[in-house]
């Protein structure tokens, strides 16, 4: 599967671009701020082969941050993906 394929996928389990609130990305993993718990399909995210293992981690801040581990050398090419369907601000 390629990465544009994989970014529809994640962003579908994540809820939707609009329950997106912020994303940044490192060596390993991505990591997204979420508004909605509930729109999230923690399953659907963890049986893509291409993602290594979901991390949740609560914030202060009424959202959940969770890290999207994929592993070195993948994460830049699947960031860049997912932003491609982000919407753009006006």
């Amino acid at each position: 599967m390629d990465k544009q394929q994989l970014a529809v996928l994640v962003l579908k389990a994540m809820g939707g671009a609009e329950n997106l609130v912020k994303m940044s990305y490192c060596a390993s993993r991505i990591r997204v701020k979420i508004r909605d718990t509930s729109r999230l399909d923690r399953r659907g995210l963890e049986s893509l082969d291409d993602i290594k293992s979901v991390l949740d981690v609560d914030t202060a801040q009424h959202c959940t941050e969770y890290h999207l581990v994929v592993g070195p050398g993948n994460t830049r090419s699947l960031y860049e993906a997912l932003t491609a369907l982000m919407p753009k601000n006006s």
